[in-house]
């Protein structure tokens, strides 16, 4: 039988989970032949990688595909590794604890909008419906794009993406080329940034502008980069993430059941989907210094990549690990905020992910991917759905601006209560 994932060709195929086992077992850290690069299969030497800073960098990773489809043409714009440093620690002290449970309502209500949409419908894509214009919405807002602009800016990352199957939210004769789209979002931040150098704010477009790096504030190129890249990256944590969920809840029945009956437990649910279909199938850093790893010699400057789809299948670190387990006791697994340069990053994503599934889970009794019909692509290493049709049923009449009765701790969902299906 056919996988899903071997269909798409995007998330690992059992091929794959079988050759990444005898390399584990074999050759755990592996020259590749064609590039150079150290290939890390093991739980404990990627651990290393990702978490010993002295040794490991990743202030060299490039984020030149993402900034290419928007620059294409243009002059190179320099965003150093001083840059790609100080950008992660203003998003880190932006994006507090306190800071990401405060989303907790903007993101239901962007939700319950995105939803209201599709009201009624019995099939309803994922990917178009929500996954991709919800942490779209949500990172724009946070970057200060007004609401009248987000149809806009919506379709503009959408073209850029590659997403085939534009969003409904962008009238058909809105719709526009990559071109054009490139363009477009172009003149826009630049205005956008105009407009803060001439108006004192506090959001996050605001702090980026006001970040010093050697002495020095991101000129308007620097700025319309840095801007357009956490536009087009900043969405994939959570449109792959909420896919992956819905597609491992469709896959395991049981679990959703006890889902649904526990919404309690979709945190650990999100965290074993993190686990078991890794969103980012790779990472990458570069030696800093000679380093002796699992065995093998990795010279400074040489790039070692971490196969995140192997090392959080190891099964010295996960007992059974082929087994999808919502109540795993070994939650420890590397997820690297899904290896981008910078953005809201994994909290935001999970937060976003936790709250979209709880509303799903309130109005359809009924959840089903249409696996016939379901596509996807990989941005750099990220499993991104361009379609994802569901099959849904609705448990009641659903009235705009309607939301689920609270919860405790968080959920939106009545707390240990099955609910009909």
């Amino acid at each position: 039988m056919i996988t899903v994932a071997e269909a798409l060709g995007a998330w690992p195929t059992t091929a794959d989970r079988d050759r990444h086992r005898a390399m584990r077992g074999a050759e755990p850290v592996a020259r590749d032949p064609d590039s150079g690069m150290w290939l890390v299969y093991r739980y404990e030497d990627a651990a290393r990688v990702l978490t010993d800073h002295a040794a490991f960098t990743s202030e060299y990773a490039s984020s030149s595909a993402l900034v290419s489809r928007l620059l294409s043409g243009r002059d190179p714009v320099v965003i150093t590794p001083a840059m790609h440093r100080e950008l992660r620690r203003t998003v880190s002290r932006r994006f507090t604890p306190g800071v990401v449970a405060a989303l907790g309502s903007r993101v239901l209500t962007v939700t319950t909008e995105l939803l209201d949409r599709v009201a009624g419908d019995e099939r309803i894509d994922l990917a178009t419906d929500l996954a991709f214009p919800l942490p779209v919405r949500v990172i724009a807002e946070l970057l200060g794009v007004p609401q009248a602009d987000m149809d806009s800016v919506l379709l503009w990352v959408d073209t850029l993406c590659g997403n085939d199957s534009q969003p409904p939210l962008v009238p058909v004769q809105r719709r526009v080329s990559a071109c054009d789209a490139r363009a477009e979002l172009l003149a826009y931040l630049y205005a956008h940034v105009a407009e803060y150098r001439r108006n004192s704010a506090s959001d996050l477009t605001a702090e980026f502008l006001a970040t010093e790096i050697d002495g020095m504030t991101p000129d308007d190129d620097q700025a319309v980069a840095l801007l357009g890249l956490v536009l087009l990256s900043g969405h994939l944590t959570t449109t792959s993430l909420l896919a992956s969920v819905v597609l491992s809840l469709d896959d395991f029945p049981a679990a959703s059941d006890e889902v649904r009956a526990f919404p309690e437990l979709l945190a650990p649910t999100i965290e074993e989907v993190l686990r078991y279909r890794t969103p980012v199938s790779q990472v990458t850093r570069r030696a800093k210094l000679d380093v002796e790893l699992g065995g093998r010699r990795v010279l400074a400057g040489e790039q070692v990549v971490v196969v995140m789809d192997s090392v959080n299948q190891d099964e010295r670190r996960f007992p059974a690990p082929e087994r999808f387990d919502i109540h795993r006791k070994t939650t420890s697994r590397l997820s690297t905020g899904y290896g981008l340069p910078f953005g809201p990053g994994s909290p935001v994503a999970r937060l976003q992910t936790r709250m979209a599934l709880e509303l799903l889970l309130w109005r359809y009794c009924e959840i089903s991917v249409d696996r016939a019909a379901l596509r996807a692509e990989r941005v750099g290493w990220i499993t991104v759905p361009t379609s994802m049709p569901l099959r849904v049923r609705s448990k009641r009449a659903v009235h705009n601006a309607e939301v689920p009765p609270p919860g405790g701790q968080g959920s939106h969902l009545s707390r240990g209560r099955r609910h009909s299906r």
